[in-house]
């Protein structure tokens, strides 16, 4: 379905019954880097899979800052006052702020990967965004969608062929609308997004790849630390894109905790 919003509209999959699960994917990718998780997960919860503002079938222009919106329409037109949220990298760094600044509709966190808005994100997870956006301006998006796919966090390992087919795939699509007009501090937030979530007493589980990098494993402890009761798991197969090189563990972990959420009421 299309969900409208005040600029264009939001390609959103529905598949499944139950308590919604809203799948919020990273940059530069969509909705169909969730597609082993889908079908299992869609036998347990209603889950909405969307591709954000300014990626994949979305025509909504890109803007980070009305991301949170975005998400209050999906709920909206799915008839859900609230959900469980899973973000993966930037998308979970916008689910940490949607949690942050509406707990009241969020039934609890699952993160993969994320970034926490005032933590450094340098080193191994360093992404050049200014670079990007100068190769994009430039009409030299290839290059990005090449030395993206060459970065440490999408690095999958040996065996994953299909998971980087799937990647390859996705990227093909990527045209850089996001990069074209990139204001300086586009990424900024003012909110200690932790703090708000450890007051609110939301649950989380944190999905940290044994192999992801250095920066973002992290950023992975500072919320387990910083939440009260967070759950961290380690899929020690698994890079950034642990969803795709350990599906079953990853899916199992998702159930299995929002399944402990129901019981405890």
């Amino acid at each position: 379905m299309f969900v409208a919003t005040e600029d264009g509209r939001l390609y959103v999959q529905s598949a499944g019954s139950g308590e919604p699960l809203l799948l919020i994917h990273g940059w530069p990718l969509d909705h169909r880097v969730f597609g082993p998780q889908l079908e299992t997960l869609a036998e347990h919860f209603r889950v909405l899979a969307y591709d954000r503002r300014g990626f994949g079938r979305s025509t909504a222009p890109p803007g980070l800052d009305r991301e949170l919106d975005d998400i209050d329409r999906i709920l909206d037109a799915a008839g859900a006052p609230s959900a469980h949220l899973l973000g993966m990298s930037q998308g979970g760094r916008i689910a940490l702020r949607y949690a942050a600044t509406r707990p009241q509709r969020t039934r609890s966190l699952i993160l993969q990967g994320a970034a926490v808005d005032g933590l450094p994100t340098e080193g191994d997870d360093d992404v050049p965004v200014a670079e990007y956006a100068e190769l994009v301006r430039a009409g030299r998006v290839d290059e990005v969608r090449a030395r993206w796919l060459a970065h440490p966090m999408m690095q999958l390992g040996p065996g994953n062929e299909a998971a980087a087919r799937l990647l390859t795939e996705i990227l093909e699509d990527y045209d850089g609308t996001d990069l074209q007009h990139l204001a300086p501090g586009g990424y900024g937030f003012d909110k200690d997004v932790l703090a708000s979530i450890a007051a609110h007493g939301i649950p989380t589980l944190v999905l940290t790849g044994g192999r992801e990098t250095a920066a973002r494993k992290r950023h992975a402890h500072v919320i387990a630390e910083r939440i009260p009761n967070a759950v961290e798991i380690t899929l020690e197969q698994s890079g950034h894109m642990s969803n795709l090189t350990e599906p079953a563990r990853y899916n199992s972990s998702v159930i299995a905790f929002c399944r402990g959420i129901g019981e405890r009421g």
